[in-house]
């Protein structure tokens, strides 16, 4: 990684949609069925009343905001939402387990958070995924504002907690699991505890999962705090408007700001608030990192896809893990993680409708 002689708190500037917007536009597009920018009305553009309450929903279930029909007859484009009335919160702040996409007839799919915490990488996949199928996801609870926050340190226990939160939300209903980066071995774990546990899963998909089974020790501190400030800015596609800092040139700060910049806006860089919220990322990507780097899983009695970026080293681990066929399908793409997702969702819906089936 390269590095630039900037100030530390150099202004961030970018015209591209910060990660909250971006969130705004993949709900528009689903209930709108078009194509839209954060410049557009949402009522000159198919919006009507029965759709906007559909968004309303959406928003206030995926970002935790309050919004009503008012808020959206007055600021009626994404820009003059995220001007207005964004609220510091990307994520619901109240419950783990979240509905993405509306029901259907065919059986669910939970997306699993990546090492972040957050399920916001997976907007391009429910929109492909979920016009006849329910779509979840299962964040972090690290991310939530209220109640009882504590998440066990190790992948095991993780899991377990996860199996509790499944089990409330479905019961014995049958459902399938995708997890991209750290969320392919939370799904690997979790496959694990169904049987025993009497989870309806059906099916495993991992996104990019790793699982390093010859990493030794903890994961240095410096090098966690660089990857969380990389991966919010990568996740957000704002790469550009962030100068290159090496990870012994970066401090907590630093980080926290760049990454509230990223998530809501320039705007919103020093705002107590959205700095708050990046910590709360920050800590839950810390978790997760020290988890996965410990986490030495037992071999699993599953069929599972298996989605690769073309540099993932851990396809090996993988087979050992996978007692059950193996579909593993590296991915030509420059892209890695929660980001593969994105840029290559429509490869990766086909392939996840193709390997789950029709119910």
């Amino acid at each position: 990684m390269s590095t630039r002689q900037t100030p530390l708190l150099e202004p961030v500037t970018t015209s591209e949609p910060s990660l909250v917007q971006q969130i705004l536009l993949d709900i528009w597009r689903t209930t709108l069925d078009r194509d839209v920018t954060v410049a557009d009305d949402f009522f000159e553009t198919g919006g009507d009343s029965l759709l906007a309450l559909v968004t309303i929903e959406q928003i206030n279930q995926r970002l935790g905001w309050t919004l009503n029909m008012g808020d959206l007859l007055r600021f009626r484009s994404i820009e003059g939402l995220t001007s207005h009335k964004a609220q510091p919160q990307a994520a619901n702040g109240e419950r783990a387990v979240i509905r993405m996409s509306n029901q259907g007839s065919r059986t669910p799919l939970v997306f699993l958070h990546a090492g972040i915490g957050t399920v916001d990488g997976y907007a391009r996949l429910v929109r492909l995924l979920g016009a006849d199928r329910g779509c979840y996801g299962l964040q972090s609870p690290l991310l939530l504002s209220s109640g009882n926050r504590a998440v066990p340190d190790t992948m095991e226990g993780v899991a377990e907690l996860y199996a509790d939160l499944l089990e409330d939300e479905f019961g014995e209903d049958e459902f399938h699991l995708v997890g991209a980066c750290a969320g392919g071995a939370i799904a690997l774990e979790l496959t694990r505890l169904a049987e025993e546990r009497g989870l309806g899963l059906r099916r495993t998909v991992a996104i990019d999962g790793y699982l390093d089974v010859h990493s030794t020790g903890e994961p240095d501190a410096r090098e966690l705090l660089f990857q969380f400030r990389d991966d919010i800015i990568r996740l957000s596609g704002t790469s550009g408007a962030f100068p290159d800092i090496a990870p012994a040139d970066l401090d907590e700060d630093t980080a926290i700001r760049d990454a509230s910049a990223a998530i809501f806006g320039a705007a919103r860089a020093d705002d107590p608030a959205a700095n708050a919220f990046a910590r709360r990322i920050y800590a839950a990507h810390c978790l997760y990192a020290r988890a996965l780097s410990a986490y030495r899983p037992d071999p699993v009695d599953t069929d599972l896809l298996l989605l690769l970026a073309k540099d993932n080293f851990t396809v090996d681990d993988w087979r050992a893990a996978v007692r059950g066929e193996l579909t593993a399908e590296v991915m030509e793409s420059d892209s890695y993680g929660l980001r593969l997702c994105q840029t290559d969702a429509e490869t990766h819906a086909a392939r996840i409708e193709d390997f789950v089936g029709e119910e």
